[in-house]
């Protein structure tokens, strides 16, 4: 009995190959990465000079606001803000974006994520949730904010540090 190619080495002859796509996606990823603290906001503040141009905001939590004056009780939109101090709404940010990034730190109160993570909810966009933590931060530190954001990403990524993080930027192609 004779074996066959498998499909991986299949796949890299030069017969297949000619089906390849050699050009880069044509269309680029709209991505809005947003800090939920103050410690995830200096984490953002560095990653964003590595991303000149391209299609990322960067952007901070300011605070929860209702959708509507008639459901004060029901915050599913909230006041952002850009590294430059400009302020926008969470609604209008997600509106065409393809990648929601909630940034946090281990320890900290994720009480934007449910605001964030309803607001993508309602307009079917998923998001994915980085924590950055370090050998400091008491493990049930870590656990309180882990289960705060866990219905409220699709993903959720636990980081030993800034260098992980823009790894993980990088695989999302943000």
């Amino acid at each position: 009995m004779q074996l066959g190619l498998s499909e991986s080495a299949r796949a890299t002859t030069a017969e297949e190959a000619r089906f390849r796509i050699n050009y880069p996606n044509s269309r680029p990823r709209k991505s809005r990465i947003i800090a939920l603290d103050k410690t995830a906001e200096a984490t953002l503040e560095r990653l964003a000079v590595g991303y000149a141009g391209g299609h990322a905001h960067f952007l901070r939590y300011v605070e929860a606001k209702p959708v509507s004056d008639s459901l004060k009780m029901l915050p599913v939109d909230a006041v952002l803000e850009d590294l430059s101090g400009k302020r926008t709404a969470l609604v209008d940010e997600i509106a065409d974006a393809d990648v929601i990034v909630m940034l946090t730190t281990a320890g900290s109160s994720a009480e934007a994520a449910e605001v964030i993570g309803n607001a993508c909810f309602v307009r079917s966009k998923m998001t994915t949730g980085l924590v950055v933590s370090s050998a400091e931060v008491p493990a049930l530190d870590l656990a309180r904010t882990l289960t705060a954001m866990r219905p409220f990403a699709a993903m959720l990524v636990i980081s030993n540090g800034d260098d992980y993080v823009a790894e993980m930027l990088s695989a999302l192609r943000v």
